[in-house]
């Protein structure tokens, strides 16, 4: 498996170790995701030099925050112009964390 999962409190944080994403990563990680239905994701493809059919990537991202979950990509920033731009893709893990910070303030204030 070329993820490692991290589970921490608020989110799962599912590193990707190789440098090159395909079609057949996705599908291990829809099943990855799949076992953790109601956890938000960051998902950190810092190692990534190139993706095969980001395409399933990004409609995945999009379920999962239809849902109401919050799904953070971190890519390299020369990478970050094959995503679509109304998605969460960050180029540090940093920037995730605030990502996530706010979508969570933004669910709290939907509530009330």
């Amino acid at each position: 498996m070329s993820y490692k999962v991290e589970l921490k409190s608020s989110y799962i944080h599912i590193k990707f170790g190789e440098d090159y994403y395909s079609s057949e990563d996705f599908h291990e990680l829809k099943i990855l995701t799949s076992k953790h239905k109601n956890r938000h994701i960051i998902l950190n493809l810092l190692t990534v030099e190139e993706f095969q059919n980001i395409e399933l990537l990004m409609r995945h991202q999009f379920q999962r925050i239809e849902d109401d979950l919050s799904f953070i990509i971190i890519v390299r920033e020369s990478l970050m112009i094959l995503f679509n731009e109304n998605l969460p893709i960050v180029p540090t893990y940093g920037e995730s964390i605030d990502f996530f910070e706010m979508d969570e303030i933004q669910r709290k204030l939907l509530e009330e």
